[in-house]
């Protein structure tokens, strides 16, 4: 038995665009990356670290939309992520048609720690899951997955969550998915 809400009210007045419960309980989440927003770089994409190809920094274009993908634009891309307080997260998985053989696109789930007083401001933060395309088939959808989540439960007190796409190459991401179970 599968159940899908498309446009239904979530956390805090969010909508969610598609939210599907499959079989087993799991609840999964689509984020489509060509209504990411672009940065000018990113905690993974920046002059000084880089995934990309040799730690070389990809300057962020403006997306393009092209029949649901990113339409081969580069750099560092950002997505708020909102989910309900106590799950746990089960997956991170990208859609993505790859056709370089030498780079390809990495996102990441990240958590940020929220708290008065913290210092250095910049602790807290924690990639909870990532996963990146690897090889190169032409115009092929292809699926990429995580399961290994660090600090899975989702504390909404405590933490903000969002999501970072770094495209290295000419490669189209057309959706990520976040999947989580209570």
């Amino acid at each position: 038995m599968i159940a899908v809400a498309i446009g239904a009210i979530g956390v805090a007045g969010a909508v969610i665009i598609s939210q599907v419960t499959a079989a087993g309980g799991a609840t999964v989440v689509d984020f489509p990356v060509a209504a990411f927003t672009p940065v000018e770089d990113s905690t993974h994409n920046n002059n000084g670290n880089s995934v990309c190809q040799n730690g070389v920094f990809v300057p962020s274009e403006q997306g393009s939309e092209n029949k649901g993908d990113l339409n081969a634009r580069k750099g560092s891309f950002l997505e708020r992520v909102q989910l309900p307080q106590g799950v746990t997260v089960r997956s991170l998985t990208l859609f993505v048609n790859d056709n370089d053989g030498d780079d390809g696109a990495h996102v990441f789930l990240v958590r940020k720690l929220v708290q008065r007083g913290l210092s250095p401001q910049f602790e807290g933060y924690r990639v909870m899951a990532s996963t990146q395309s690897q090889g190169a088939v032409l115009n092929t959808m292809r699926k990429f997955t995580d399961r290994s989540v660090s600090g899975a439960r989702i504390d909404n007190t405590r933490f903000f969550y969002f999501l970072e796409l770094v495209n290295c190459a000419t490669v189209e991401p057309f959706d990520v998915q976040v999947a989580y179970a209570r």
